[in-house]
């Protein structure tokens, strides 16, 4: 048997060749899939760990007790001990101690840690040394930054003391990276304090101060601290171990630390949980790519080995009319295409292996190495195996057909049950995945094929349908004439091999089709929800004293306000639950970018959140205020229950409630209060008479307010009495209670007799209140409605909705926004949100320079670019690249099907034409006829695309969170989907071209003869 299947392999030589090229093709999508996930999910673990914060890459173990003396190395003690037995394997182990306390040199003191960390000097440049170990007696050394060196006015040499130790200036140390997970961010290198000083180096004058080994003191009892041990991933953790068994690993120490008496703590399972998240959505994604492939280099085979297979009929036929048993027929099948197969499956591996490679190289966001492993020969096994199923089933017709069959030189039609089983099946595969799909949740199972199994299954639906159409019209065209068309159409649908074909370039069309439209619609998608999270095409994060600050910074640095706006967005509040942004509004048309999806303009937006302010602020410089005031009150009936007088200022360094340095009398005097930070400018918000308990009615004649200079000079009238009088300034905090009039010269402020009285206030009217802001729709509140919501200072307040919005710049479908100086000036608290700077992509190239010398610091910097490229890095992205690889790689599978059943039964066709061209058949009606599938795939192809778009866009993942501000597009740019479908569409009719002037040539060559 060995010696025959050699001989059928050595006669069908070109048939074996192409077996095996389909079958290595085969082997290889499917060896590439795991190849290609393996790498990625390398990548992407890299990547998000390369994002990660610094306490999402570490566990922390520290010991609850704090111990006397200089923190030094835990490494001999048993802390140390417990630690090494609770690290897994692989995890790096950085240990140290730390103690807190107050640094005070000759020029300053400042609040810092006294910090020994393992590795430390590998990790700094340092003017000096690192500290070493000195005896007892000797003060220990240190080593200090820079910044903190200069706060303290110490140098290399020098002392200063830390808590009660004096201690020695070993070196001045500048870290070498501070983006580095070793500082932790904040913990060691603080960042600088914004303000007039601040300054664009790293670090400030609290950066922790580091210790040497061992340090002796002479009262041990000084300093206390405590040992603590970092754990961090490494990258080889996170590339040979799933995220699954690093976050069981993580939950084992933190509970066994936890049994030991260990504190800890960490956010590590968050890096983790994104990188299982990406990882999955991965192999998902590309499992519908490498199916593909698959499916069609299977379907190939089917279509050429059923093809020749039919050329052989008549030599099978023979063979079990001199009584060949079947067994050995099929024996002989089996053995002639698993030679084959068997050589493929390396070859596959190789080859898959070396597309994964090419694949990460132009992909993958991060560096990761392809390998071999047991997983992809195993993948390049199933393709294999699959490739041999779909040989011996394309010839299953030819050996269990009957002898008068396989005789025939034109095969019978399957009639029957036996005709529409594949047909069902594979419509009820596509219907299954489709229900699935759509019946909402994360796409699993049959869903992840859903477009390919709905391709497949309308594409042999299709090809019946036209089989049955171009029989019809071949005939009707022959009956009028039409030869050449009619006689290539009849020629088609007489054969049933060419449904397959049909079928096959209608998948490969479509399929390409659909996955360049989805890659578009991720394209735009991804934009769009930069566009909008962003809110500008630079957002940079910033720390201000105030938010005053913060606007006072941007419009000097940009006075035109040509490129910048200063913006405070705050997060989602418990009790009001919209997200607040404040933004000075004359500036959002010119620097926020515009979408479409907003639904409204910014410049609309803009005029309707800041209209003319009521009145104007109350503005005054000096460290001093006097509040002239009288009080008529029954001090007896009060029984002891005091009355206070407050006043809320706003400076650059915030805002502040400040009391009275006495308790108001019911005499009339002037009332003294300290205010230092209004040397420069304060703002006057509020003034207030706290009384907890109102015994009676309470009355207080407002008659002026002074500012001076501590030493009294610079006096001057900040209020008047009139002005005072003037009620249209003021704005009642409690109108249930709290009544105000006016006589001549004061403003009288009544409080009604009150058991449990609130603080009775009135606030400078120098904005609308209630504010009017522009809200989404999403919320619920009509237009002209009152919505309440958290302002900048945190406080609960309402909103006059003066529009709506179908959403809004960096709040997406859900927030409200406000005017940032009229809601600043409402406020009556300190910071509350996020303070930003919004820029315009035409900014300067030095405006952080301009930012920093304002006093701001720079802490984050975004821009729509790379927000857009974060998430082409993302795990729905890349597989979405695999997808559109595999569908171009499918487009040379679906020409290679075209050739391959061209060239099995090219002798056939060859040798019928030459006898019809001897009948009479004229020389412009020899034509190959494999224009017909090809004009076929081109409109069932775009049918296909459409119907399975409107079925399965909506549960194509894109994006890794699930989620976007922004609803995707509908249909994807048809120019675009044009630039991979036209070329496609010529390849097939050039493939077909070619194919029928081979064919019409060897017509011609026999003919002649």
């Amino acid at each position: 048997m060995l010696t025959v299947i050699w001989g059928a392999i050595a006669a069908r030589r070109v048939q074996a060749l192409a077996v095996l090229l389909l079958t290595v093709l085969a082997s290889a999508a499917a060896a590439a899939a795991p190849s290609y996930v393996a790498a990625a999910g390398q990548a992407l673990a890299r990547y998000e760990a390369s994002r990660a914060t610094p306490n999402e890459l570490r566990l922390r173990l520290a010991e609850p007790v704090e111990y006397p003396g200089m923190p030094g190395d835990p490494a001999r003690t048993p802390f140390a001990d417990k630690v090494r037995q609770l690290t897994p394997a692989g995890f790096e182990v950085v240990l140290g101690a730390q103690s807190s306390g107050v640094a005070a040199g000759r020029s300053g003191r400042v609040t810092s840690s006294l910090v020994f960390r393992a590795g430390v000097c590998e990790r700094v440049t340092l003017s000096g040394a690192c500290p070493r170990a000195t005896p007892r007696g000797q003060a220990p050394e240190v080593m200090v930054s820079t910044q903190t060196a200069a706060r303290l006015g110490v140098a290399v040499g020098d002392q200063f003391t830390f808590g009660v130790v004096p201690v020695r200036v070993a070196g001045v140390y500048q870290p070498l990276d501070v983006t580095d997970p070793f500082w932790l961010g904040a913990e060691y290198i603080r960042p600088a304090a914004a303000g007039p000083s601040s300054t664009p180096a790293v670090g400030s004058a609290e950066d922790a101060i580091f210790t040497a080994e061992a340090a002796p003191l002479t009262d041990d009892d000084a300093i206390l601290h405590r040992s603590i041990a970092d754990l961090y991933v490494t990258e080889h953790l996170l590339d040979t171990r799933s995220a699954s068994d690093l976050r069981t690993a993580v939950a084992v120490v933190t509970r066994d630390g936890s049994s030991a008496g260990l504190g800890g703590g960490s956010s590590l399972s968050l890096l983790l949980d994104r990188v299982a998240l990406q990882r999955g959505q991965l192999a998902d994604g590309v499992t519908l790519g490498a199916g593909l492939l698959v499916l069609l280099c299977w379907l190939v085979l089917f279509v050429a080995v059923s093809s020749a297979a039919d050329q052989r009929r008549p030599e099978q036929g023979l063979l079990l009319l001199r009584g060949v048993q079947r067994r050995r027929l099929w024996a002989l099948a089996i053995g002639e295409h698993a030679v084959p197969v068997l050589i493929a499956i390396p070859l596959g591996c190789l080859g898959g292996v070396a597309a994964a490679t090419l694949l990460a190289a132009h992909t993958l966001p991060a560096r990761a190495d392809v390998a071999v492993d047991a997983t992809v020969i195993g993948f390049a096994a199933v393709g294999a195996v699959g490739a041999l199923a779909a040989v011996l089933l394309a010839q299953l017709r030819m050996l269990s057909g009957s002898v008068v069959d396989l005789l025939r030189r034109v095969p019978a039609r399957t009639r029957g049950w036996r005709a529409t089983i594949g047909d069902v099946v594979a419509v009820s595969v596509a219907v299954a995945a489709v229900v699935q799909l759509r019946s909402g949740g994360s796409p699993t199972g049959l869903a992840l094929v859903a477009p390919v199994a709905g391709a497949l299954a309308a594409g042999v639906l299709l090809a019946r349908v036209a089989m049955i159409i171009g029989a019809a019209a071949g005939a009707a065209l022959l009956a009028r004439g039409r030869t050449a068309t009619g006689l290539a159409l009849v020629q088609v649908a007489r054969q049933p091999r060419f449904r397959p074909l049909i079928a096959l370039l209608t998948v490969v069309v479509a399929m390409l089709a659909f996955t360049a439209a989805t890659s578009e619609v991720a394209s735009a998608a991804y934009t769009d929800r930069a566009v909008v999270e962003v809110g500008a095409p630079r957002v940079v994060q910033v720390d201000a004293t105030s938010r005053s600050h913060l606007l006072k910074a941007v419009r000097t640095a940009d006075p035109e306000g040509r490129f910048a706006m200063a913006a405070v967005v705050t997060s989602v509040s418990s009790a009001a639950g919209t997200p607040l942004l404040a933004v000075d509004s004359d500036r959002l048309a010119t620097v926020a970018a515009p979408h479409p999806s907003y639904g409204v303009s910014l410049t609309d937006v803009a005029r309707k959140i800041h209209p003319a302010a009521p009145g104007e602020p109350v503005y005054f410089r000096g460290q001093l205020l006097d509040m002239v005031l009288s009080a008529s009150f029954d001090a007896e009936a009060f029984a002891g229950n005091k009355v206070r007088l407050a006043v809320t200022v706003a400076s650059a360094n915030g805002t502040r409630v400040v009391a009275s340095l006495k308790d108001v009398e019911p005499v009339r005097q002037a009332y003294p209060f300290q205010v230092p930070e209004c040397a420069q400018e304060c703002r006057l918000i509020k003034i207030e008479i706290v009384a907890p308990v109102v015994s009676r009615q309470l009355e207080v004649h407002f008659e002026e307010l002074r500012s001076s200079d501590e030493d009294g000079g610079r006096e001057m009238v900040v209020l008047t009495g009139a002005q005072f009088a003037d009620l249209t300034r003021w704005r009642l905090s409690d109108t249930s209670t709290t009544r105000a009039s006016a006589t001549t010269t004061a403003m009288v402020l009544t409080v009604d007799e009150n058991r449990r009285a609130t603080p009775a206030g009135i606030s400078v009217v120098d904005a609308p209140f209630p504010l009017p802001g522009y809200l989404t729709g999403s919320t619920g509140t009509p237009l002209g409605g009152a919505h309440p919501y958290d302002g900048v200072d945190g406080t609960p307040t309402t909103a006059s909705v003066q529009g709506l919005a179908d959403r809004l710049p960096r709040l997406g479908g859900t927030g409200l926004v406000v005017d940032l100086e009229y809601a600043d000036r409402l406020a009556v608290a300190s910071q509350n949100g996020s303070e930003e700077v919004w820029l315009t992509s035409s900014a300067p190239a030095d405006v952080l320079d301009r930012l920093r010398a304002q006093g701001l610091v720079i802490t984050a910097d975004r821009t729509t670019a790379a927000v857009r490229q974060e998430f082409d890095r993302q795990g729905a992205a890349l597989a979405l690249r695999f997808n559109l690889f595999a569908a171009l790689a499918g487009v040379l599978i679906g020409a290679a099907g075209l050739v391959a059943m061209a060239a099995a039964e090219q002798r056939t066709r060859v040798a019928m034409l030459v006898a019809l061209r001897r009948q009479g058949l004229p020389p412009r009606a020899v034509r190959g006829g494999y224009g017909w599938p090809v004009a076929v795939a081109a409109v069932s192809g775009g049918l296909v695309t459409v119907m399975i778009w409107l079925l399965t866009r909506g549960g194509q993942r894109l994006f890794s969170d699930g989620r976007s501000p922004v609803p995707l597009p509908d249909w994807p740019d048809v120019g675009r989907l044009l630039l991979f479908t036209v070329p496609t569409i010529t390849l097939f009719a050039l493939t077909a071209l070619v194919l029928g002037r081979v064919v019409a040539a060897s017509v011609r060559r026999r003919s002649s003869r």
